[in-house]
């Protein structure tokens, strides 16, 4: 069975809120591009450092 993907965007402080309270992880989703990357990067490296 192929799995269905939906392309969303979100809002970077959305995403980071998401993030911080467990309700989304990284294997959960991919980057489309190298800015999106970066930007997600640097998302979980700042939740890391608030726990």
């Amino acid at each position: 069975m192929k799995k269905e993907l939906v392309r969303i965007a979100i809002p970077a402080n959305i995403l980071a809120s998401l993030i911080e309270h467990g309700f989304i992880h990284a294997a959960d989703f991919k980057c489309l591009d190298t800015d999106s990357k970066k930007t997600v990067w640097r998302l979980f490296l700042s939740a890391v450092k608030l726990s």
